[in-house]
């Protein structure tokens, strides 16, 4: 009987913090998708002028924030600064990240935002020689101070899909 009383106790308990919860406002809800899709235009201006200032401003700018691509894995805002922002001004006089199929999906305090994206670029020095790359992002972000924030984004190639591929 007292397991019972415990029991039922616990769930009451349990009720109350979930009805006790302000539910997500549509309105809220849409709120946050528009400043969370913002937050992405942003980055992609400041990929296409190798912007650390304007990043600054949507950015975690700690050592908490992480950045995942092919050449590496940076930890920290300043390693994100040197290691991508500092290396796409040095290695290229033209910049042209454009998305799309954009998906962003709020959690509370937390979104996700996935897409695909193609990279347009002319190298520096002598022949300016163009190269485009295709790939995909995903990245989380954190509302901090009613300001969305990314705390990490991870980028990788195209999906391979022929058989014995993509393992």
């Amino acid at each position: 009987m007292k397991n019972h009383i415990i029991l039922i106790s616990v769930f009451f308990m349990i009720i109350g913090r979930v009805c006790a919860q302000d539910p997500v406002r549509p309105d809220r809800l849409q709120q946050d998708v528009q400043l969370v899709k913002q937050v992405l235009e942003s980055y992609k201006t400041s990929i296409n002028q190798a912007d650390t200032v304007l990043a600054a401003t949507f950015w975690q700018t700690t050592d908490q924030s992480s950045f995942v691509h092919p050449r590496g894995h940076e930890i920290g805002w300043e390693a994100i600064k040197s290691g991508i922002y500092q290396m796409f001004a040095e290695r290229f006089s033209v910049r042209d990240l454009k998305s799309y199929n954009e998906s962003v999906l709020i959690y509370g305090d937390l979104a996700v935002v996935t897409f695909y994206w193609i990279f347009d670029a002319s190298f520096r020095g002598g022949d300016q020689a163009s190269m485009q790359t295709k790939g995909r992002e995903s990245m989380i972000l954190r509302k901090l101070d009613n300001d969305w924030k990314i705390v990490h984004i991870h980028y990788s190639s195209m999906p391979v899909t022929g058989e014995r591929q993509g393992f």
